[in-house]
């Protein structure tokens, strides 16, 4: 087929333009054959979508087809259980007029699945069954986590009894000298008001630790830890314990790829916030001194620290004692002098909810504890049994920096 085509010129006075005209001979041809095909096309698709349809299997409103709710079509002879305690209220048959008026309003032929009435009239008639009302879940205790890696709500799974303990700058960790960066130029690392003696002190058996919390007579004998890697003072708040069920086993920092049989961890928060609980949210809220406890082998019976009597009155879990005044302790006697070299690094709390707000200060310089004194932390009692093996496993570095001073 040419493509004839008729071009017209026409000259203007301005010799400069000049003005083109095309147009085609045989669009009208083309564009007729392109209606013809996309019409035989449309049939086709049409017949092809009908073939299949017509085995469907459609319902037949003979004068044998009884109402029911959950009959769509002639194959289900049975009808469902779900629908028989309803069933002496449900709708009564539709008579044969009732049945032929509606099927002549709703009968359509473009329709390829024609609507089951006397199913929608039942549905539209069926009296809504009374559903029980749920009762909330109890929300989940604070304390709900275990230290039993085999359990659900383990250290591995921490993640689901809150979301930040599966943040990227958690502790413990791995501590290596040999990685380490040596501060030169550092401040003095104080501890001031460790011999101050406390009104009172709350010893807990938590169902995870051994927990003591002092009761100052005034804030001014609060003791204050300040220097080092603090930029402000940080206030005592309470110590606690992890341990193993052996001596192998339980501290929660690794010191050079070495495990200790205990670690203590003494909490302070930041001055600047009114209490605990307030600084715990804040970037610089809290700062956590952590020691380790190796065993004194020189005489098993001999007493190093006094202070563990107490535990004897917290064997249950979730029980409590209040040491009197007469025989409180100093700081001072529990963990000495603050004259060690230590890592600092920024981390998190070691248990749920694992806020990533505490900056770090791990003593390399282990205190001493005999094995006596260890038993009487091995007797204390968790919800789940024994409660040993308290501690967190070491968690990524995440290109954390970590300081030796």
């Amino acid at each position: 087929m040419q493509n004839k085509s008729i071009k017209l010129r026409r000259k203007t006075k301005q010799p400069d333009m000049v003005y083109y005209i095309v147009c085609d001979s045989v669009l009208g041809e083309m564009q007729l054959l392109k209606w013809h095909g996309q019409l035989i096309l449309l049939n086709f698709l049409m017949f092809m979508s009908w073939r299949p349809c017509r085995g469907l299997n459609v319902p037949s409103y003979d004068s044998n087809y009884r109402a029911n709710p959950t009959r769509r079509s002639a194959v289900f002879a049975q009808p469902s259980s779900y629908y028989d305690q309803y069933a002496a209220a449900g709708p009564k048959p539709l008579t044969a007029d009732q049945r032929r008026a509606k099927l002549t309003a709703l009968s359509n032929p473009d329709f390829y699945f024609p609507a089951d009435p006397e199913a929608d009239l039942a549905e539209a008639n069926e009296p809504a069954p009374a559903l029980e009302r749920q009762r909330p879940r109890p929300a989940p205790a604070a304390g709900s986590f275990s230290y039993n890696e085999k359990d659900k709500n383990g250290p591995s799974h921490w993640y689901r009894v809150d979301a930040r303990c599966g943040g990227r700058y958690q502790s413990p960790i791995l501590l290596n000298t040999s990685s380490a960066l040596l501060v030169n130029r550092k401040r003095p690392l104080r501890l001031d008001g460790q011999t101050n003696l406390p009104q009172t002190i709350l010893l807990q058996n938590d169902g995870h630790s051994a927990k003591f919390t002092y009761n100052w007579r005034t804030g001014a004998d609060r003791p204050v830890l300040r220097g080092g890697p603090l930029k402000t003072k940080y206030l005592f708040d309470q110590f606690h314990f992890h341990w193993g069920v052996n001596s192998t086993v339980g501290s929660e920092h690794v010191y050079d790829y070495q495990r200790y049989p205990m670690e203590i961890h003494l909490v302070f928060y930041n001055g600047l916030y009114e209490s605990f609980a307030a600084a715990r949210e804040q970037v610089d809220g809290i700062a956590v001194v952590g020691l380790f406890y190796e065993i004194y082998d020189h005489s098993v019976d001999e007493q190093l620290n006094t202070w563990t009597r107490f535990l004897r009155n917290v064997v249950e879990p979730n029980s409590q004692y209040t040491i009197e005044f007469i025989d409180t302790f100093p700081l001072y006697e529990v963990i000495g002098d603050v004259e060690w070299p230590y890592f600092s690094y920024e981390g998190s709390l070691t248990t749920p909810p694992c806020l990533e707000t505490v900056t770090w200060i791990v003593a390399t310089k282990p205190l001493l504890v005999t094995e006596k004194e260890m038993k009487q932390f091995r007797r204390l009692q968790s919800p789940t049994g024994l409660m040993v093996n308290n501690y967190r496993p070491v968690q990524k570095l995440n290109h954390r920096r970590v300081f030796l001073y």
